[in-house]
Formats: structure tokens, C-alpha cells, sequence
């Protein structure tokens, strides 16, 4: 809303003092403009008033009880209606009569300011008293609110999830002025929302609708407030049983060598360090240093910059993965780019499935329990950390978590893996074969073609494979094309990206190491297989 001055510093000259039709003046009578009545209509008041140009309109006062408060309000509004007929305004300021007649204390004044200004010729009527929830809603998705209002509104990370839940309802509340929607009208949207819908779903589309309205209210203040009363949003219950994977499953899926070697590293990543997926999917080279150890994830869902210190075994593999596939745009390419975030669960399931995995609750969703998803790897590290006596802060400064509660949904899966004794995950380096010079080609095959069996020695009977090491230079073989990777900007175990700035090194301690190229036996390669399953 423009800022206006005080009222009492506008002239009141040329102002037409108007009042309400006089009680037992005959109702046929016409009325001179501004002048009006009051009418009990069922349980609430209204007040009618002629408005020249704009015929006679009637107004709902839903905050008066007694005649006397809906003569007094009348005269309010026979008084602003004055006002804007003398200055050729009233139909363009008939919304503000409109919310003059609903508002009380602070919000009746700024309505009072805003007519102030439209009669003085300092600002324009709004079209905010018409402009529909379609409108509005538009506005927020685009980003043009967040651009108006930077200090108040955040640009939507992701405005598609936005849309895609907004287009279950805009049938219904689209056409709606603002200033008119009600309780009804939300509550007859998410009546209609598809039957298949779950109820997390309902939920979130419930509160889309409800942040609309509230950017509507402020910054915005197109309307006086949210008609959706608090606890409107329903409930959604989030008790189904998730996924999870043991520390045998996981070194299982990391020894599956017909799985790419970039989506290995990627599910062993999220695996050990808890990151949301779609974190990982955005992380940027610069984002990590693996000289000293450390990510710092400034971009994530809370909006809460979070730093940490990766695993050892993290970047032990991370050093040797980027010696073997020198990072680019994004540290976790795949096959065909970027490795998904959120719609990466069909490709997890067909490598847990290809790397033998076959424990049904993985691969069944029930009304008590869910498939196994992407995002579960987070339930799995977890699940597997506190099992091993990890405290939840050191667990919530990787995870993100707020709060405690959050946290206090795994302790039960927590203390059955306890109990049955299986342990902590395998180092990441020691756990997928290309890194630790154990067999299998590099970057495995296309994600969705078919390959041997997840453990199975390589078909060479005298295989000749890489041990990648620890401190080799970039030029390395690329992940998928087999080629040497030209301009690879990061040696291993140095700094990664502008972010870190690193004193300089002894020129001695970067010398190019040799790669060792070993030949195995079928013998050899037999033995090293059954010695890898019994870790």
C-alpha cells in the first residue's frame, strides 16, 4: 500500500458532507448520492449506499453486531464514499469501500489513508481489490513478488513443485478476487482434490494455498488477513514404515561393479554423509576441500548454511574418483549428466536390484509402509550412525534436521541394528572395487542395461586392472567415455574450486605418480572375491 500523510493534513474543502437516509423517510424515495441504509440480512448487517457513476452497491459489515455499530459504520462509509465522489474517483476506489466496510482499528486506517491518497491524486486505485488468486499466485511462482519485496519474499527455489500443486485447485480458486475468497472456497478445493492424492499430498497443496494468502495479507496487503484460520491445514500422518539398507547391503551395492562407478560414488556418498539428494545433485567442485576434509553447503532446503568434516574414507574415494573422472560443472555426473536429486528412486531401486539386493519391504509399498526411495539413504545413515553411537548433533549438523523429534523417529531401527550387531558401513574407499584396484572396468556400463552379477569376478581370466592412487595427477580415464580427460583443472588431493585458497606447495610433493598396472590370475581374482565378501 502507498504511504500516504496523516488524514488530518488533507484539505476538506469542496467535500460533501453526506449522511444515511433519515429512519421513516419512505423507502421509495431516491436517494442523493453517498446517502444510505442499513439492513439485518440472516445473522449480519449490511449497508447500502447510491455511488453515482457506480449505481448503488451493497457492503457486508461483518464486524457489527447492533444496529447502532452498522448506522455508525454507515456513516463511516457515506463518508469516504463523499470523498471519492467529489474527486471522480469512486469507481476505481469502490474495492477500498469494499474493505472499509470489513476492516476495524489499524486496518480500517490504512484503508482511510489509501482513499486520502487516491483523492489527492498521489497514488492510483489498486487493482489489487479484483485481482484473483490465479493472478496473485502467478505473481509468487514468477518471482515478480520476491523482486517487489526482497526483504520479505524469497524467489521459490524450485517454482515447479509450486505449479504442479496450485493446478489441482486453480479451477476453483482461480477466478476468485482475492478480496473475496473465503474459508469456503479453500475448503471446497481441497475437497476436490483427486481421490488418489495421499495425504501428505493434500497436505502440501493445502499449504501452497495458505502461503498464497499470507503474501497476499503482507507484504503485499491486498488483503486485511488470511481468511484460513489456523490449524486449517490438515494433518497429514507420516507414521509408514521407510527403507533402509544394512551396512552388508550397502558394501554389496558398492562391490557391484555392472553398476556405473559414478552413481556408486554418489549413492556411497549420500550413504555416509547424510545429505539430502538433491544437495548432492547441486554440489559444485568449489563446495568441497579435500585437502583438508571439509564441505560446506551454503544452497540447501532449510536455507540454513550448513559446514561439516567428510568421513575420511569419503575423501580418500572422492580424491581417487576424481583422479579417475576429473570433476566438471557438478562433483556427482552420471551417464547422461547430472546426477538426479528427487527423481533418482526407479534408477536406486533397478542397482539395489542388480546388485542382488532383494529384501522385500525395500521393494514394496503398503498402507503401513513405503518402497525404498532415494531420499531414504538419508534414514540409512541415520539409522546405521546412531547404532554406533553417534550423538544427534553431530548427526543434525550433516543432516539439516531442526529438531530433535526429527531425529527421534529412527532410534527404534536405530536400536535393532544395535542389537543384532551389523556394524558400521565399510570404508568407501575399500568398499567399491575400481578404487582399491580390486577388478571391474571403469564407470561400469549404461544405468539401465543389463550386466553380470553384483560380486561376480570379471570375465578376463587374467584382467589387467587400474589401482588408482591416492595422490595420482588429472588425465586419468574418463568415467564414460574412456578417454583421457583433457583440461581436468584438479589434481587429486589438492584444493577444489576458487572457495578454498591453499598456501603453496613444495613443487617436489606433486610430481606425477606412475600408475600401477597389476595383472591378476583367475586364482587371484577368485581368492580376492571370497576375501571381499567375508569383510
Amino acid at each position: 500500500m502507498p504511504v500516504a500523510d496523516s488524514p488530518s493534513s488533507a484539505s476538506t474543502t469542496d467535500r460533501p458532507k453526506l449522511a444515511a437516509r433519515a429512519p421513516g423517510s419512505p423507502a421509495g424515495d431516491k436517494r442523493a448520492n453517498g446517502s444510505g441504509s442499513v439492513r439485518l440480512r440472516g445473522k449480519t448487517w449490511t449497508a447500502r449506499l447510491s455511488l453515482g457513476e457506480a449505481g448503488r452497491s451493497t457492503f457486508s459489515l461483518p464486524t457489527c453486531r447492533t444496529e447502532q455499530e452498522a448506522n455508525a459504520r454507515l456513516e463511516v462509509l457515506a463518508d469516504l464514499a463523499g470523498r471519492l465522489l467529489a474527486a471522480g474517483q469512486i469507481v476505481l476506489g469502490l474495492p477500498l469501500l469494499e474493505r472499509a466496510a470489513a476492516r476495524e482499528g489499524s486496518a480500517l486506517r490504512d484503508v482511510r489513508l489509501a482513499i486520502e491518497q487516491l483523492c489527492r491524486g498521489e497514488a492510483r486505485a489498486r487493482a489489487s481489490g479484483e485481482t484473483t488468486f490465479a493472478e496473485f499466485a502467478d505473481l509468487v511462482v514468477s518471482g515478480r513478488l520476491a523482486e517487489q519485496y526482497p526483504l520479505h519474499v524469497k524467489a521459490l527455489r524450485h517454482p515447479e513443485q509450486y505449479r504442479h500443486k496450485l493446478n489441482h485447485v486453480l479451477g476453483v480458486l482461480g477466478p476468485v478476487p482475492l478480496s473475496r475468497l473465503t474459508l469456503d472456497h479453500a475448503d471446497r478445493a481441497i475437497s476436490m482434490l483427486p481421490g488418489h492424492l495421499e495425504d501428505s499430498s493434500r497436505q502440501g497443496v493445502a499449504k501452497v494455498i495458505h502461503r498464497i494468502l499470507a503474501l497476499a495479507t503482507y507484504p503485499a496487503r491486498i488483503i486485511a488477513s488470511n481468511p484460513l484460520p489456523r490449524g486449517w491445514i490438515p494433518k497429514a500422518e507420516d507414521n509408514k514404515a521407510k527403507g533402509s539398507l544394512y551396512p552388508d547391503e550397502d558394501r554389496r551395492l558398492m562391490a557391484a561393479v555392472n553398476i556405473p562407478l559414478s552413481y556408486r560414488i554418489y549413492y556411497g556418498f549420500l550413504i555416509r554423509e547424510g545429505m539430502r539428494a538433491d544437495e548432492a545433485g547441486r554440489l559444485e567442485p568449489s563446495d568441497l576441500d579435500l585437502e583438508r576434509g571439509a564441505v560446506v553447503l551454503d544452497e540447501n532446503k532449510t536455507d540454513d548454511p550448513r559446514a561439516w568434516a567428510l568421513s575420511p574414507d569419503v575423501v580418500r574415494a572422492l580424491r581417487i574418483y576424481f583422479a579417475i573422472c576429473p570433476p566438471k560443472e557438478r562433483v556427482f555426473i552420471g551417464p547422461s549428466g547430472p546426477l538426479p536429486g528427487r527423481s533418482g528412486a526407479h534408477n536406486f531401486r533397478n542397482h539395489l536390484r542388480r546388485a542382488g539386493i532383494d529384501r522385500p519391504e525395500l521393494f514394496e509399498t503398503t498402507q503401513s509402509r513405503l518402497n525404498i526411495r532415494l531420499h531414504d539413504t538419508r534414514a540409512t545413515f541415520i539409522t546405521i550412525k546412531l547404532a554406533n553411537g553417534r550423538t544427534e548433533t553431530w548427526i543434525s549438523d550433516r543432516t539439516g534436521h531442526k529438531s530433535s523429534r526429527q531425529i527421534h523417529h529412527y532410534k527404534r531401527a536405530a536400536r535393532k541394528v544395535a542389537e543384532l550387531g551389523l556394524g558400521d558401513f565399510a570404508p568407501l574407499d575399500e568398499a567399491i572395487p575400481e578404487l582399491n584396484g580390486r577388478g571391474g572396468r571403469l564407470g561400469g556400463s549404461d544405468p539401465m542395461s543389463a550386466g553380470p552379477e553384483a560380486g561376480s569376478p570379471s570375465p578376463s581370466n587374467d584382467a589387467s586392472l587400474v589401482r588408482a592412487l591416492h595422490h595420482r595427477a588429472p588425465g586419468a580415464v574418463d568415467d564414460h567415455a574412456g578417454q583421457p580427460a583433457a583440461g581436468a583443472p584438479v589434481a587429486a588431493g589438492g584444493p577444489l574450486g576458487p572457495r578454498w585458497v591453499t598456501p603453496a606447495s613444495d613443487p617436489a610433493t606433486n610430481q606425477t605418480e606412475h600408475i600401477e598396472i597389476i595383472g591378476i590370475s583367475s586364482a587371484s581374482a577368485a581368492s580376492s572375491q571370497k576375501s571381499w565378501r567375508g569383510f
